[in-house]
This record gives C-alpha cells, sequence and structure tokens, in this order.
C-alpha cells in the first residue's frame, strides 16, 4: 500500500496536468487534423532541418470561403509560451496565407475543405521543441479558430526503451511501465536535471508523465527504471464506432435517422467493460480515419452527421462526485466540457452528441473523481485494466541548455507494448 501512495504522489509532483492547448475556437471549424504527410495515424512529429512534412487539413461548415492563415508559436515542454521572439524560432514568413481549399460535394452538409503542408520554403522552424500550429482568419491573429500541436525532433540522445509489469504486484497485472536508458554524451551532460524525459501513452496529452530524475547515473548513460517512474493503466483495446457509410447500420449502431438536411445517428449503448474478460483485436488506440466504404474522395466529399453516445451505469445510478469523459481523438484527446457525459435523469443514462465526418473512430471512457482525480484508475469502472492490452507509447526527451529560454527536444522514439511478447 505504501508503493501505492508513493506512486500517485509522485505522480502528481513529476508530470503537471499540461495545460489544453488543442483548442477549436469556432464550431463551424470541425475534423482538424495534422499529422505526418501519407500516415494519418502518427503523431505529428518531423525532424529539424529535414525533408519530413505535416499535412493539416479542416472542414468550415459554414461553406463561405474565407481566407485563412497560419503562424506556428514555439512552446515550453510544459506548453507555455516561450519568452522568443518569432523570427529566433521561425526561418521565412511568420503569417502565411492558406491557399488550397476544395467545396464540398455530394455531402447534404455543405462545407470547405481547407489543407496545407508544412514546413514550406517561406515558413520553416528554425529549433527544436514543442509547437503549436495556429489559424486564423483574414490575416488577423486575435481570430483565431484552432490551435494543435506538433513537435519538431533532433536525435541528439539515443534512447533504448521497453515495456515492463510494474514491480508493484498490485498494479502488476492491470498496468504498464516503461524502462529507458539513455546515451547523453553527445550533449557532454553536466547538469542532469537540465534534461526531462516524457512518456505519452497513445495520444493522451492529458496524462503525459514528465521525470527529470533518473534512476541511476552511470556515466553517460542515464537510467530510468525505479518503481515509480513511468507506469501507466494498461486499459483495454479501444471501443470503435464505423460511420464509413451513413446508410447502412454496422453492429455498433442502432438507427439511422435521414433527417432531409442530415443524419443522425443512435449508437447502441455503452456500458462498462471492466468485469468483461480481456480478449484482443486491432483498434486504431483513440484514433480515427476519415475514410468511406464508396470509393469517392473522402477529403470533399464525405458527409457529416449528429451522432449520440449514450453511457449505460450501474444500476442506473449516476456517479456522484465523479465526472464520464469520451475520451480519443473525437473529443481532441483533452477531458473538457466538450468531452465531459451529460447525466440523462428521465433516461438514467449518460449522453453525448458530436457532429462527425465520415469515417471510423475509436474512443474509451474515463471516469473520475472531481475532487482528487487519479489518472491511475481511469478505466478501473468503465473500461477495465489488463497488462496485456496493446497500447503505443512516444518517449521525447527534452533539454534546456544553461541560459536557454526553450526546451529543446534532442531524443525520441516510439514504442508499442505488443514489441514485448
Amino acid at each position: 500500500m505504501k508503493n501505492w501512495v508513493l506512486l500517485i504522489c509522485l505522480y502528481f509532483l513529476t508530470s503537471p496536468l499540461l495545460a489544453q492547448v488543442d483548442k477549436i475556437m469556432d464550431a463551424n471549424i470541425q475534423t482538424v487534423l495534422i499529422f505526418p504527410k501519407g500516415k494519418p495515424l502518427a503523431l505529428p512529429v518531423i525532424g529539424l532541418n529535414s525533408q519530413d512534412e505535416l499535412l493539416i487539413q479542416f472542414d468550415d461548415l459554414s461553406a463561405n470561403y474565407k481566407q485563412y492563415y497560419y503562424t506556428i508559436e514555439l512552446m515550453d515542454m510544459n506548453w507555455k509560451p516561450v519568452a522568443l521572439n518569432p523570427f529566433d524560432y521561425t526561418r521565412g514568413l511568420t503569417q502565411n496565407n492558406i491557399r488550397t481549399f476544395t467545396i464540398s460535394s455530394i455531402a447534404q452538409q455543405a462545407y470547405y475543405h481547407y489543407s496545407f503542408t508544412f514546413p514550406t520554403a517561406s515558413c520553416r522552424p528554425t529549433k527544436s521543441g514543442n509547437y503549436l500550429m495556429k489559424v486564423y482568419r483574414q490575416g488577423r491573429p486575435n481570430e483565431l479558430v484552432f490551435a494543435k500541436r506538433f513537435f519538431v525532433i533532433e536525435q541528439e540522445v539515443p534512447v533504448t526503451a521497453s515495456i515492463q509489469e510494474p514491480f508493484d504486484e498490485t498494479i502488476s497485472k492491470s498496468h504498464q511501465k516503461i524502462q529507458m536508458q539513455l546515451d547523453v554524451k553527445r550533449i557532454q551532460l553536466q547538469q542532469p536535471e537540465l534534461l526531462h524525459v516524457a512518456v505519452l501513452q497513445n495520444t493522451r496529452y492529458h496524462d503525459i508523465l514528465i521525470s527529470n530524475a533518473p534512476s541511476f547515473i552511470r556515466g553517460n548513460q542515464l537510467e530510468y527504471n525505479a518503481d515509480r517512474d513511468f507506469v501507466f493503466p494498461a486499459g483495454k483495446e479501444s471501443r470503435w464506432l464505423d460511420l464509413q457509410n451513413l446508410r447502412f447500420k454496422t453492429d455498433r449502431i442502432a438507427a439511422i435517422q435521414q433527417l432531409g438536411y442530415g443524419s443522425r445517428i443512435i449508437i447502441k449503448p455503452d456500458q462498462s467493460r471492466a468485469t468483461i474478460p480481456y480478449f484482443t483485436f486491432r483498434d486504431l488506440n483513440g484514433q480515427y480515419m476519415i475514410s468511406n466504404t464508396e470509393l469517392i474522395r473522402s477529403e470533399d466529399q464525405n458527409d457529416y452527421a449528429q451522432v449520440l453516445f449514450t453511457y449505460l451505469p450501474k444500476n442506473g445510478v449516476a456517479y456522484e462526485g465523479k465526472s464520464l469523459y469520451l475520451s480519443g481523438a473525437l473529443t481532441g484527446n483533452v477531458l473538457d466540457t466538450n468531452a465531459r457525459m451529460q447525466w440523462n435523469s428521465s433516461d438514467k443514462v449518460y449522453e453525448k452528441w458530436l457532429n462527425l465526418k465520415q469515417g471510423y473512430y475509436s474512443y474509451n471512457y474515463i471516469l473520475r473523481s472531481d475532487q482528487s482525480p487519479n489518472p491511475m484508475h481511469d478505466f478501473m469502472w468503465t473500461e477495465g485494466d489488463h497488462w496485456e492490452t496493446e497500447n503505443s507509447y512516444t518517449i521525447f526527451v527534452y533539454y534546456r541548455a544553461p541560459g536557454s529560454r526553450y526546451d529543446q527536444i534532442i531524443g525520441y522514439i516510439p514504442l508499442n507494448s505488443i514489441q514485448n511478447w
């Protein structure tokens, strides 16, 4: 029990809840995507001074042409703005016009689909680190419509990592632990506390873990393998929803209502999977893909639908002092009011309406205490936790050189739990 309490305390001491930076400020802006070109499910990561490109896409449901511009902003490792002039980390223009768009066709919901790639010859980052891609109207930065995070990396610190069972036997079959070793000889590290390691599970940015306390230092090798380091609830494989065709009911859809101006999709009610035995299947780890089954252009011909998610609590009783969240990329990978399920006292269920574009979605439910949220318990009551669950992890190594005002990303490695068995 002592180890369990220590683990919880250190979670909050070493990893403060990161600022919510993935925001959409305009309700007409939908399906905002940012990913490496050709890899729609990958994190938005590019190498500094490389040929890597990000593809950024979004829809404007007002269906009127607007001039949109973008700029980038360098952030520190906790997603706070750095005290640097934009020209200190941008080569080229700080304001860039988005010129590529198409008008929706076939879809009942009219929209303009905008897309652009980054970096370009006229705008390129000159430093590694955390960045925000900020899009705004008419060349006026105060009319921001959305902000999405991305990462620019350097590979100066080789990382060796693996996923293990936690040492604490009380959570060894329900959680997963990341162990790693860093080789810092290239940077000749004199002050280990200036180097921070961050571990991200899937795309759950709200629960990223950060530490600057290696368990062992052996020459140029920093090891992170103490029982308190980088422990995550394993959860289960994500729930799924197939909206690739809005005319035919899939296994998860209870009803499709065609309203003339669009569709309403009623999903079969979800409920707790905590007591259901674990079985593996391929999932998207909380991500989604915009696609359809009719071989038409997904970007500007897929339609939108109002989708109702319903969750049945045990015995039809609301969770007192707790909030239920619909978690995944479909709610922006953040736990906010848009992700919080609403209690329907008449039907004794939790509900959430979302406006979703045709595609294939994955998601989970998270239940958290309002007064004392504990991320270690995120899936305990709603999904269940199983050590065998397939999860993706990403490790970022941040370094703030003495006297510097920003955090470089000098190490990066993705890994997946299935490589361990």
